[in-house]
């Protein structure tokens, strides 16, 4: 699919003209490669309207658009994440989003990333600053100041587990219950942060455990 098809899904917006991406090679933009991605996020954490472009690709119906490139300071891995959210009822407040990300905010919120805090604890952490925020809107300011907000715990030192280990054996519950609501591997493995095929590892030993269960039932 050429840049001219996929800019036909995007509907026209005056905000567009402040954005900080004007000028930037559009194959640039609507890249899928994520090194790629990354410079073209960086670029957005400098961007007046960066909340608003978010915004407007969330409330546009057509779903293709999303799929591409970077949008509102977001990689397409990202923004499958936050669909994900969204089917499990979490929406983030984008102005608060924008606030934890600001550098006014970077003196707290950089600790606890380097702590390796889940976005769920980092959100606990916060409300020792009186800072009430769901985990959702932590996921999305970690995103936007250039963090990675996982949702698989990190490894604690001692330690040994690979990334599907992890997921095997911390990511149960969540996976399933995103099964059941229609989500994909792809879409999987970009909630969590994983590669698929750390995710496919983990579903395969899932139903490997499963099997043992029946069989000694039996």
């Amino acid at each position: 699919m050429t840049t001219t098809t996929r800019l036909a899904t995007k509907p026209a917006s005056g905000w567009r003209t402040s954005a900080a991406c004007q000028g930037v090679d559009l194959e640039t933009l609507f890249s899928d490669k994520p090194g790629t991605q990354d410079r073209v996020a960086s670029i957005c954490r400098g961007c007046p309207v960066r909340l608003t472009c978010l915004d407007d690709a969330l409330r546009y119906e057509g779903d293709s658009y999303m799929r591409w490139g970077v949008v509102g300071g977001l990689t397409t891995i990202q923004r499958r994440a936050l669909r994900c959210e969204a089917l499990l009822g979490n929406r983030p407040n984008l102005a608060q989003a924008r606030q934890l990300a600001s550098p006014v905010w970077a003196s707290r919120m950089m600790p606890l990333r380097q702590r390796g805090l889940s976005p769920q604890d980092m959100a606990v952490e916060l409300r020792k600053h009186d800072v009430i925020a769901s985990a959702v809107t932590v996921r999305l300011a970690v995103w936007w100041a250039g963090g990675k907000g996982g949702i698989v715990p990190r490894r604690q030192p001692g330690d040994s587990r690979h990334t599907w280990e992890l997921v095997r054996d911390e990511c149960r519950d969540i996976v399933l219950r995103l099964r059941g609501l229609g989500v994909g591997n792809r879409d999987l493995a970009a909630y969590l942060l994983v590669s698929e095929d750390a995710l496919g590892r983990a579903v395969t030993a899932w139903r490997k455990a499963e099997a043992v269960q029946e069989v000694t039932a039996a």
